[in-house]
């Protein structure tokens, strides 16, 4: 640009993509003024060295000037396209012009907040605005609506499809006519098919092909003696797994360990069976935890501790940047960052509503008497921490005979009888029980027992192909352990 031309420029005035300012000691306010030029339109231009007068009175143009510039441009975010040129007008001065270009990457914020021009004025962008902006970009860009993978339709779980379906109209969340509905056409109504191929989202939800299923999807099941990470009782890792089976997965392994506070009211001939954690906010928190995380990082998951005190669950990804964790106990807008995976899960009623989640987790552990949730956000990663009623006793995880006994499953009891043979495998125990249950019911009946105290894993299995032992102490000989064992081979229920 020369000067004629600038001077032309010049004599326009300031509008809705120009604007002048007499010099950088205005920086501040010029940044907030190009980053509404990004979130315009058309763009456009900022000059230091020319007054709000129309007089062009030129800019010191040096290393400090230029370095002074550069480190204002990282004010703004995401990272802007910014055209600088120096155009001189004397020795010592020049009027820099500074030329945003419209982005696809907006809406952009300066200092943390949004601007917008209105006609020659700089302002802060109303935030219904700004919400819709977002909104619109990250649905454009979201991780999950990518399609960079090499999954199909036939690599989905379709029954599983069909069922979120029928829950879906049972909850008159879908009309009836989709009972007929294809898988394709299914999948494009739940926005899981872009360009005719399968988006992320799609492969997460459904896919059962593991080799097709992302390394990310990645569960971490651990029961820790204590309520620290130094000893754990039993650990699982659920890997290249679908969404709804992580979701089984992780609640069939902490039904095994959730203690169970048993007691007998008055007018009531029953035990009555109080859980240490109430469930339906179990439920909501690894939900949340599945729905919500930054399936983008690679090497991310969702782990799930249980301690004597409680369980925490924790998956990768910050909370969004319109959500401060202190909103979390309040009603509070909702900025899913997969919107079409949450929308799946709302779709079968395991989301009720969106944004109050951790609200109605708090007032529903309220007023049945439970610990209030606990949230807290860690570098790269946000966790739940849920209290259990009465934490365990250390006494419970002693291996009191008579008190566990009583309260194993007759498959339970087998399994510690089919032991007292030596070390074996899951599938070796599988092979002798009676009636055979699924593979996962066994893991949960080996995980109580081992819970208990009254199993352990063999020092001598090792890597993938893990084997149990009775527990040496159990194992010792007791009239009353023979009782037992007696009773369970008669068929009696009592020991």
């Amino acid at each position: 640009m020369k000067v004629p031309q600038l001077k032309a420029i010049v004599k326009r005035g300031e509008s809705d993509s120009l604007e002048f300012k007499e010099s950088t000691k205005q920086i501040d306010r010029g940044m907030e003024t190009l980053c509404a030029f990004l979130n315009s339109k058309d763009g456009g231009t900022l000059l230091f060295g020319v007054t709000d007068k129309k007089v062009i009175v030129g800019q010191v143009d040096n290393d400090d000037t230029r370095r002074l510039i550069a480190n204002h441009f990282n004010r703004i975010e995401p990272s802007p396209e910014i055209e600088t040129v120096f155009i001189p007008i004397d020795k010592e001065k020049s009027v820099i012009a500074l030329i945003a270009k419209p982005g696809s990457d907006g809406p952009f914020v300066c200092n943390g907040k949004p601007y917008v021009r209105v006609q020659s004025t700089t302002k802060v962008m109303p935030q219904e605005k700004y919400k819709r902006l977002l909104s619109a970009q990250l649905s454009k860009t979201a991780w999950e609506d990518s399609t960079n993978n090499h999954c199909t339709i036939n690599d989905l779980d379709k029954n599983r499809i069909k069922q979120v379906v029928r829950i879906a109209i049972t909850e008159k969340r879908l009309p009836e006519d989709e009972t007929h509905a294809s898988i394709d056409s299914i999948l494009r109504k739940f926005n899981l098919i872009i360009d005719n191929k399968l988006t992320n989202g799609a492969v997460i939800l459904f896919c059962k092909n593991e080799e097709k299923q992302f390394a990310q999807s990645l569960l971490k099941l651990a029961r820790f003696r204590g309520n620290e990470k130094d000893e754990f009782i039993d650990q699982k890792m659920i890997r290249n797994r679908n969404a709804f089976d992580v979701y089984d997965e992780a609640m069939t392994f902490l039904e095994a360990f959730i203690p169970v506070a048993g007691k007998i009211e008055e007018g009531n001939s029953y035990r009555v069976d109080t859980p240490g954690i109430l469930t339906k906010s179990l439920r909501e928190a690894l939900i949340n935890a599945i729905v919500h995380r930054d399936y983008s990082i690679h090497g991310g998951s969702i782990s799930v501790a249980v301690y004597d005190n409680g369980i925490e669950i924790t998956s990768v990804g910050r909370l969004p940047d319109d959500i401060k964790l202190k909103q979390l106990s309040q009603k509070h807008g909702s900025f899913p960052r997969n919107p079409h995976i949450a929308g799946v899960f709302h779709r079968c009623k395991l989301i009720e509503q969106w944004g109050r989640g951790t609200y109605d987790m708090i007032k529903r552990c309220e007023e049945a008497g439970y610990p209030r949730p606990k949230f807290k956000e860690t570098v790269g990663s946000f966790s739940v921490v849920l209290p259990f009623k009465e934490p365990i006793q250390r006494a419970e995880l002693q291996p009191q005979e008579s008190k566990q006994l009583s309260s194993l499953t007759e498959r339970q009891r087998e399994i510690l009888i089919i032991l007292k043979q030596g070390i074996l495998s899951r599938e070796q125990i599988m092979e002798q029980l009676k009636q055979a249950p699924a593979i996962r019911t066994l893991q949960t009946d080996l995980s109580r027992l081992a819970l208990l105290q009254l199993i352990m894993k063999s020092d001598e299995s090792g890597g993938r192909f893990v084997k149990w032992a009775l527990n040496q102490e159990f194992n010792a000989p007791s009239t009353r352990r023979q009782r037992a064992v007696n009773a369970h081979k008669s068929g009696r229920k009592k020991t």
